[in-house]
């Protein structure tokens, strides 16, 4: 018995003549806006509809009406909720509907290709009327549009789909695809067909799961609609849209399918049942989640009351990007990643520029230090003969070289993204922080040391913020080391004081103004 509901009013679905429907009692407009892209099933020889060859879910319903609003649109989440079937469905009517239109489907690799679309293909194409070459893998309407089945394994799979224009490029299970083949690919993704610009233009359509090589560029375009602007000037998150996709949202699953799922290895079956973007194998910072239970976790924004103190962590880079984090510390023991400055290009005079008016902006008095990169000690001989580090410092940016190493630092970083006893994390980082966002949660195990990372990746927010974690004390440490004055000293009485004047604190701590969940 399926447990599906409907996305837009939560009612039961309920099975009708074979298909599922809102089972809403007085859900007209749900099922008008289902029936709207379902596809009767005709006996041609009767000339009448004798039931149904489609009808969309409330949530493949939602995915129909983005395909037709957005430039580009992706149908992501958890496995099973009828996604590539969807992609077919969505290019069949705009086949139909729209003369001479040219439609590309793709999947990575011809295997996956023949097992799922090409299959289909051949199914479907008697009972929507259509004819399907085989040998060509296209499937060609009476009125001229048609759909080329592809695969793009490899960059010089990619050249074969660069000379053409078409009218909806579909690419299903996006993740598979390498960023920069299957963004060109999208770029042809246009048209000067009347027909087609009175429906909105070309349109690119995409399903996938997350997980897969190229979950991050898909997670930044598409789901956090923001990929690193200095690499993508010209993106418009408005051209873009993400349709979650769940499990429960499909209703024609088989219900062994979610006990399937439950047995797989942690990340993925977090990926696959729960349509988590945020965990994929080999995850270095497998506790970081920038929410838990739709709860905002480690990703959350805090107003920082006057007062607190304030550090930074560095990461020097000029031909490689550079990064600065600002930390504020928290009277009751955890710390805030606020703000972060990521650069390249620059001075040392020009970051120190950049620090101090940072500095002014998060209204700190007085920043206590900047942990850096020791390497920034080294002096090239340039300019003054100064080093780095010699030079903020003599710009007012209180440097301190940190200690490189790696296997305590990321030890650090770990203990600190942990969750305290009062069920927040240690460590907690602004959403606006982007780079770090991009970077950090995508950093994977070096292969032949797994207590390290891969350096070959983007590691500078990460390498900044374990300069930074180094120069504090574990929280565990921090609290163990503290002593305990005996009752009755002015040690005791003070704490007592402390603590009463801390009971009308917000958050229990007079340390934050207001959390923003």
């Amino acid at each position: 018995m399926s447990t599906a509901t409907c996305c837009w009013c939560g009612s039961a679905l309920v099975q009708l003549e074979g298909v599922w429907w809102c089972g809403h009692p007085s859900a007209e407009g749900c099922r008008k806006r289902q029936a709207r892209f379902a596809a009767a099933l005709y006996d041609r020889k009767a000339k009448k509809q004798v039931g149904w060859r489609y009808v969309p879910t409330p949530k493949q319903t939602v995915a129909h009406e983005a395909q037709q609003t957005f430039k580009h649109t992706l149908a992501g989440g958890a496995a099973g909720p009828g996604k590539s079937k969807e992609l077919r469905e969505a290019a069949y009517q705009d086949c139909e509907h729209i003369p001479g239109l040219t439609c590309l489907l793709l999947r990575r690799t011809y295997k996956q290709l023949e097992d799922t679309h090409l299959r289909e293909f051949a199914k479907d194409a008697p009972q929507i009327g259509t004819e399907y070459l085989d040998s060509k893998k296209v499937m060609r309407f009476r009125n001229g549009s048609l759909i080329q089945a592809g695969h793009c394994e490899t960059v010089a799979d990619a050249q074969n789909y660069l000379s053409t224009e078409y009218d909806r490029i579909i690419f299903d299970e996006l993740v598979t695809f390498d960023e920069e083949p299957a963004l060109e690919i999208m770029t042809r993704a246009r048209t000067s067909k009347p027909a087609v610009l009175a429906r909105g233009g070309a349109k690119v359509w995409a399903a996938s799961n997350p997980g897969g090589r190229g979950a991050l560029w898909v997670k930044d375009f598409f789901v956090d609609k923001q990929p690193d602007p200095q690499k993508y000037p010209r993106y418009r998150p408005d051209d873009w849209a993400f349709i979650e996709a769940r499990l429960d949202d499909n209703p024609y699953i088989d219900p062994d399918y979610r006990d399937t799922l439950e047995n797989l290895p942690d990340a993925r079956r977090r990926q696959l049942l729960y349509g988590d973007w945020n965990v994929f194998d080999g995850q270095f910072f497998g506790e970081l989640r920038a929410e838990r239970d739709g709860v905002p976790f480690h990703a959350v924004t805090l107003e920082i009351a006057p007062g607190i103190e304030w550090s930074c962590g560095m990461d020097w880079g000029y031909n490689a990007p550079g990064w600065c984090g600002w930390f504020a510390h928290l009277a009751d023991g955890h710390y805030h990643l606020a703000r972060e400055y990521k650069f390249q290009g620059q001075n040392a005079d020009e970051v120190a520029t950049a620090i101090t008016r940072i500095t002014k902006e998060l209204g700190i008095k007085k920043l206590r230090y900047v942990s850096g990169d020791p390497a920034m000690k080294q002096k090239t001989g340039a300019g003054r003969g100064e080093s780095i580090m010699e030079t903020l410092t003599r710009r007012g940016v209180p440097m301190r070289a940190a200690d490189n190493d790696r296997f305590n630092g990321w030890m650090r970083m770990h203990e600190l993204l942990r969750e305290a006893p009062d069920g927040r994390p240690w460590l907690t980082v602004d959403p606006g922080c982007r780079y770090w966002w991009r970077s950090v949660p995508a950093l994977v195990q070096d292969p032949h040391n797994p207590d390290d990372v891969d350096t070959t990746k983007d590691d500078h927010p990460g390498d900044g913020t374990r300069y930074w974690a180094v120069s504090r004390p574990s929280p565990t440490r921090a609290r163990e080391s503290r002593r305990v004055p005996a009752p009755g000293t002015g040690g005791a009485l003070l704490a007592e004081a402390i603590g009463a004047l801390s009971q009308g604190a917000v958050l229990g701590a007079g340390n934050v103004a207001r959390r923003v969940a």
